[in-house]
């Protein structure tokens, strides 16, 4: 995959130090300070700070799904969302056969299985040039959480646990799939991106290639996080991925955000802590598809080169 001078400046090795200096990475510890004051600038008079906003528009219609390659879909009752019926999506690239390795996608709020591969992302478009140029393939598979937020909540549902226990064994038993689940990757953005991030902190190196999210919504300060997150303090502190960088010392690890994103200080923060350091890229952009779609490619290429390791 041809890679341009300009991203291939931004993106950061694994191996090469994400801030120059201790003291930069002791004072980005601030950085979640100085959003929370900026964000309190925001907040109407008598309204509840939550920090950073992840609120994206509600899909109300169902996104339009390029069929090349197709996309196959799918249902089943999950006992880890309360015995709701869940939906699935994934697809493979079109002249490949035999079985194939998986990303995972978590999807953001207000998406759902099927947004990944619809026309503002298509992922598996994305993928398919990948496989195209000659690297080798992999399939992508997704399933609908709803509004969980990827953790044991008080109705009864855990989209993480339901991933885990549920989807991944489903993808690996399905003979029509033909997928391997031995090792998956993961990929996620907004919600999703904290929901990747913390499934790979569950599953760890022996059953994760590698990660890579955009934009994930991670709030460093545990009184200011909206309740559609965490449903109280110690759920916060609980499910957090703040003091859980330790985890991902042996996950290859690739971070793209905005620097206008409301998240961009507080992933700043976060990564810091990572040794070694993830693969960090920026540049302009916010919390939007036509950023997530921009950094894509380099994505697939990351994960695609870990799979194949």
């Amino acid at each position: 995959m041809r890679t341009s001078p300009e991203t291939a400046a931004r993106a950061v090795s694994r191996r090469t130090l994400l801030v120059g200096g201790t003291g930069l990475a002791a004072g980005l510890a601030g950085f979640g300070l100085a959003a929370c004051a900026q964000n309190d600038a925001l907040t109407p008079e008598g309204a509840a700070h939550t920090g950073a906003d992840d609120e994206l528009a509600i899909e109300t219609t169902p996104p339009n799904i390029p069929d090349d390659p197709p996309v196959i879909t799918g249902e089943f009752v999950s006992a880890k969302m309360a015995g709701r019926p869940t939906r699935w999506a994934m697809a493979r690239p079109r002249g490949v056969t035999g079985e194939l390795p998986v990303v995972v996608v978590a999807h953001a709020l207000n998406t759902n299985e099927k947004s990944i591969f619809g026309e503002a992302l298509n992922i598996q478009g994305v993928v398919q040039r990948h496989v195209d140029a000659g690297n080798p393939p992999f399939a992508v598979a997704s399933v609908g959480v709803g509004r969980n937020y990827y953790h044991q909540r008080t109705d009864g549902t855990d989209g993480a646990a339901m991933i885990i226990d549920e989807f991944i064994p489903m993808l690996e038993k399905n003979p029509e799939l033909d997928l391997r689940t031995d090792k998956v990757g993961l990929f996620g953005w907004s919600m999703g991106g904290y929901g990747a991030l913390r499934i790979g902190a569950i599953l760890g190196p022996q059953r994760v290639a590698a990660i890579a999210v955009s934009s994930p919504a991670l709030w460093a300060d545990p009184t200011a996080f909206p309740p559609r997150a965490f449903d109280s303090q110690a759920d916060y502190q609980s499910n957090s991925m703040f003091g859980q960088q330790h985890v991902f010392a042996n996950i290859p690890l690739m971070i793209s955000v905005g620097t206008s994103d409301q998240f961009y200080l507080y992933t700043r923060q976060w990564a810091a802590h990572l040794h070694p350091p993830a693969a960090f890229a920026t540049g302009p952009g916010g919390h939007t598809t036509r950023y997530w779609r921009s950094v894509m490619a380099d994505q697939v290429a990351f994960l695609g080169r870990e799979l194949a390791a």
